[in-house]
């Protein structure tokens, strides 16, 4: 029985049955080559609503007990920087979101895995839960976004 050949994105067919192995994960997860594939979007006005008031508004619900992430910024941090210089925190995210570039460590994430609360038997994989640990920065543009993108969507 012979194999089909698969046909890359630039029209190239697989000959061997290992570049037909690898063919499709090159598809789904291409290499990045400094975004050569992605064209930004026109810039819109929704960054114009990256305001000081947003950003405290996305920023103080936060909970003090959330996990900071690899960069190890918690949100008390993050509060106490607010009221000396409130421009550290703003300026970066007014600057991140109207161009999709944000700072490497914002795009990092930590994982744990806890124990789930009420179960017995630990030797079991579903006694545990994975959990994630993002920038608390990251959270905060989150949120902003968030609620820009409502904004203009009504």
């Amino acid at each position: 029985m012979t194999q089909e050949a698969l046909t890359g994105r630039e029209g190239k067919e697989g000959i061997s049955a290992t570049e037909n192995e690898v063919m499709p994960t090159r598809v789904s997860f291409p290499p990045n080559d400094d975004d050569q594939y992605y064209k930004l979007p026109p810039l819109g006005s929704a960054h114009a609503h990256v305001t000081e008031q947003a950003v405290e508004r996305a920023l103080y619900p936060q909970s003090e007990k959330n996990a900071p992430g690899p960069d190890k910024l918690s949100f008390g941090a993050i509060w106490l920087r607010w009221t000396w210089d409130k421009k550290r925190i703003v300026g970066p995210m007014k600057e991140a979101i109207p161009t999709g570039r944000h700072p490497a460590v914002w795009k990092r994430a930590g994982r744990v895995v806890i124990r789930k609360t009420g179960k017995d038997d630990h030797t079991k994989l579903k006694a545990y839960r994975s959990i994630s640990l993002v920038s608390c920065m990251r959270k905060v543009v989150e949120n902003v976004v968030t609620e820009v993108l409502s904004e203009e969507a009504k």
